[in-house]
């Protein structure tokens, strides 16, 4: 099987929530607390391996913006956005999500060929918008 390395990072300072992290092809979950990080190793789509992200919903809303940065070339499915939005930066794409409960899931898979072959992927979950 064909893997790469995913880095996801939880930078959920200012909010400090914690996120959930489900690897299907493993049938692993994981914690990861805020301002740590996680290294795991992700097939792909046609392997159908995947990642499952969501907020730990803990007490309250989430109370500002949050943003995911993730590669242009990562398939990504939202479960819901909340009115957020999408922008595209360099090879990046940029992914707001608005105050309010936290709902929102992502699944995010990788395709087979992944462009320049990078040893890692970073996966940047914040609440500082990313420059």
């Amino acid at each position: 099987m064909n893997e790469s390395k995913f880095i996801i990072q939880n930078r959920l300072g200012r909010e400090k929530r914690d996120l959930s992290i489900y690897h299907h092809l493993k049938k692993s979950a994981y914690m990861l607390s805020h301002s740590n990080s996680a290294t795991i190793p992700l097939g792909t789509q046609n392997d159908g391996d995947y990642l499952h992200l969501s907020m730990v919903s803990g007490p309250g809303s989430q109370e500002r913006d949050c943003w995911f940065d993730i590669p242009s070339w990562c398939s990504v499915e939202f479960s819901r956005l909340c009115n957020g939005g999408f922008a595209h930066r360099g090879e990046r794409v940029i992914m707001k999500i608005p105050p309010g409960p936290p709902v929102w899931q992502v699944k995010i898979t990788r395709p087979h060929d992944i462009p320049g072959d990078p040893d890692e992927i970073q996966i940047i979950i914040s609440d500082i918008e990313p420059l």
